[in-house]
């Protein structure tokens, strides 16, 4: 009797200690409005959604081809942009890289080693060498 209270109170001991898992819960945000339940506004955006994201991923000399007027505007802004930024991320980068891997210096041979404490025992002394 005695063992099994004993064995049981370890049980619930090591238990308290245990993370508890939280409850996952699966809530979808980005969920997507049925187009017969849509207005037209909103139909002409998906429209404009769609024409977008085949535009965005042609290459610079097919765009250039084959889209004109206020498509080639925006995808030209678009890339311009994107060419900007990556240019900044790039020097960003370099800056942050000197920061992370500071040069080396060399290590003091042996000889300087002891021409630098001849030099701080003459300080110490009041003459120079």
């Amino acid at each position: 009797m005695k063992t099994v209270l004993f064995l049981s109170t370890l049980l619930v001991g090591a238990q308290s200690f245990v993370p508890v898992a939280p409850a996952r819960q699966t809530v979808q945000l980005n969920k997507q409005v049925a187009e017969e339940d849509m207005d037209a506004d909103r139909l002409t955006i998906l429209g404009y959604q769609q024409k977008w994201s085949e535009i965005r991923h042609m290459d610079r000399d097919e765009a250039q081809k084959t889209l004109d007027g206020e498509w080639l505007e925006a995808y030209n802004r678009f890339y311009e942009k994107y060419d900007d930024d990556m240019v900044r991320m790039a020097e960003i980068a370099e800056k942050v890289q000197k920061m992370i891997e500071p040069p080396k210096v060399e290590k003091k041979s042996k000889g300087q080693k002891r021409r630098d404490a001849m030099v701080r025992k003459a300080e110490r002394a009041g003459s120079t060498v």
